[in-house]
């Protein structure tokens, strides 16, 4: 008996999923990734057929990512305790239904009820990619599959805004917006029936229990925070948003002490505190939201300020961050064989050139709003794809490795939620500093507001990233 049990842990850290099974985990996560981005460059076209404005149309985008943010430890929980392949299926399989519900919403509310409903169904598949990766390869193919699905992260949110645009200029049988999302359905279909065979199913040694309050107050915590973010410029701040902001304040400290009383009965803890405190984890994550927040504000802005503001086409507009993904490609890939040279700093360097990505674009919009074509962005958009795809692989690296194979979901779980909590943030806020700036008429300001704010937090990792995610510590 003692044998068995001193082998088992090896077996699984050894074992391997084979060429086909990770490409199938990698295209399940991009296609919550995509539709995370792709309703950016479809919403004028949505607001114009569904007759609404930018106030509420932006649910469409934050009702998914909330909802995304909400469930994704759960998801990750329920993975390790039932199956990751169990609960990958069950994603993919609720995820393709909810994306015909949006291809066919008769409304705006309906779509962003499906929505809704799209970003919890994301929730409890995301995770298992994940956790299904750091579990069933060996480290050297592990390094590379994170190196890919940090590339899948850089380029799933350019690309869906490329698709996207290219799907409504294209206005299949007269469809309009709506193939952005039915293009899901004959993916997930063979995305389901793959994993029955070439995905291993894994899940962590021993039984753990679920955590109830710690889920609760978790929803609590994210949603008091991200309607009032979301909605309280249009409620002119009225005192139901400061007052849903203090509830989430008090969620959270409630869910920390909850979490860590549960800890010390050596109970399982949705949010483990001692993963937390690992410093390689903290200090990744700290890092990993700032960069997730400006993106999305940044990929919220700009298809808005370009086609509202600069003239250009839902397809241009797509056409305009084609470069930014192919950037953030080439560069998530380059990222392994840079780490092996500088190590960390790849953050910083990723930061650096971001930075110039950045300034050109705002340089470019100063000279020649609103007459710009795609193609004088392909540079500036290509550096900061460059820099979002080196600053990734990194960070997932330094987390990811600082885990316990038993809470590899765990782990994902809050990964995953700080970077869509980080998503759900930045689309509310910047979308809301973008709107503020814009009001005027002016889209260039708005659009420039957003850029800077961007550039700032990369000068920020570009001092700071590479030394806190490189500094010794003892935990």
């Amino acid at each position: 008996m003692s044998t068995v049990v001193s082998k088992a842990p090896p077996r699984e850290a050894q074992s391997t999923m084979g060429t086909l099974g990770l490409t199938i985990v990698l295209v399940t996560a991009a296609l919550t990734m995509i539709d995370a981005a792709i309703v950016n460059v479809a919403l004028p076209s949505i607001q114009a057929t569904l007759h609404t404005d930018a106030s509420v149309s932006q649910f469409v985008v934050s009702g998914y990512v909330i909802a995304y943010a909400i469930l994704l430890v759960l998801g990750g929980k329920l993975g390790d305790r039932h199956g990751r392949r169990r609960l990958l299926q069950i994603g993919v399989l609720a995820f393709t239904l909810t994306s015909l519900a949006c291809g066919l919403a008769p409304s705006i509310e309906f779509l962003i009820v499906a929505r809704a409903l799209q970003g919890a169904s994301a929730a409890f598949l995301l995770p298992q990619a994940l956790s299904t990766i750091q579990t069933s390869l060996a480290e050297s193919a592990k390094t590379r599959a994170i190196g890919l699905y940090g590339a899948i992260g850089g380029l799933s949110a350019a690309a869906g805004q490329l698709l996207g645009g290219v799907l409504v200029w294209a206005d299949i049988a007269g469809l309009d917006w709506r193939p952005i999302f039915l293009v899901n359905v004959p993916l997930g279909i063979l995305a389901l029936i793959g994993a029955q065979t070439h995905v291993p199913d894994t899940k962590a040694a021993g039984g753990q229990s679920m955590d109830v309050g710690g889920t609760v107050l978790l929803g609590v915590a994210v949603l008091a925070l991200l309607i009032p973010l979301s909605v309280g410029r249009q409620a002119h701040w009225a005192a139901w948003c400061w007052l849903l902001i203090a509830v989430a304040v008090v969620a959270g400290v409630a869910l920390w002490r909850y979490e860590r009383r549960l800890e010390q009965q050596g109970r399982t803890p949705l949010i483990p505190p001692t993963l937390v405190r690992m410093r390689p984890v903290n200090r990744g994550l700290l890092i990993l939201g700032g960069g997730f927040l400006v993106f999305s504000g940044f990929s919220f802005a700009v298809p808005l300020a370009l086609q509202d503001g600069n003239g250009m086409s839902a397809v241009e507009s797509g056409l305009s961050v084609a470069p930014l993904a192919v950037g953030a490609f080439l560069g998530s890939l380059r990222a392994p064989k840079l780490m092996a040279k500088v190590g960390m700093r790849t953050v910083q360097v990723g930061a650096v050139v971001q930075i110039a990505g950045l300034a050109l674009l705002i340089a470019a919009a100063r000279l020649w709003w609103p007459h710009i074509r795609f193609y004088e962005l392909v540079v500036a958009m290509f550096l900061v794809g460059v820099g979002n795809g080196l600053f990734i692989p990194p960070v997932f690296r330094t987390i990811l490795s600082s885990l316990p194979p038993d809470q590899a979901g765990a782990g994902s779980g809050i990964m995953s939620t700080t970077q869509q909590t980080s998503v759900a943030v930045g689309t509310a806020v910047l979308g809301q500093v973008f709107i503020t700036f814009a009001s005027g008429g002016d889209m260039n300001l708005g659009f420039v507001a957003v850029t800077a704010t961007y550039l700032v937090v990369g000068v920020l990792i570009c001092l700071f990233g590479g030394a806190a995610l490189t500094q010794k510590t003892g935990d």
